[in-house]
């Protein structure tokens, strides 16, 4: 599917594209499944123009998605053909609501398999946005290194809250 112009509308057209090739630190993914973020929504309808889309038609980027590697670029040692994997996808880059996308290795992690492609592609936006607030802003070490800290987590109840919510509290290091 692809867009041509800003619309506030849901007008996209099915069209049939050619697989993209991965770059050297890139795989390419057979999508299994995808969420849809607000950048998504907000890319088609023009709120971030004159940045992104840069040309048209483009390929809505659904920023999170699951999905099976089908090769890998040079550069990728972490990743072979037929792994199930979650990557988080570049609203500057086009594909994630295409049949087949490209990935950056380093945004790429294999998927736990006790949870779906559906389940798992939920988690690519939350998980890095908690991880930032948590440690960046809040300086939170997940890795258990640092001092504990308390901190007052509200709201609690899309994607980052409830990641936010639960990380501090995991005994295992992330």
């Amino acid at each position: 599917m692809v867009f041509n112009f800003y619309v506030a509308q849901r007008i996209l057209q099915h069209v049939e594209v050619p697989v993209p090739a991965p770059k050297a630190d890139e795989v390419l993914l057979k999508i299994e499944a995808v969420s849809i973020n607000p950048i998504d929504w907000k890319l088609q309808k023009g709120i971030v123009r004159p940045f992104l889309p840069r040309k048209f038609p483009f390929v809505p980027s659904a920023t999170d998605v699951a999905g099976e590697v089908v090769t890998v670029g040079s550069g990728v040692k972490n990743f072979r053909a037929g792994d199930k994997v979650v990557s988080w996808i570049s609203p500057a880059s086009s594909g994630g609501l295409a049949e087949f996308c490209v990935a950056k290795g380093s945004l790429t992690v294999p998927r736990p398999p006790e949870l779906s492609p559906v389940e798992a592609a939920g988690i690519p936006s939350g998980a890095l946005s908690a991880h930032m607030a948590l440690t960046r802003f809040a300086g939170v070490k997940l890795d258990l290194s640092g001092p504990q800290k308390s901190i007052l987590v509200t709201a609690a109840s899309g994607g980052v809250g409830l990641l936010s919510f639960n990380w501090p509290n995991l005994e295992t290091p992330m």
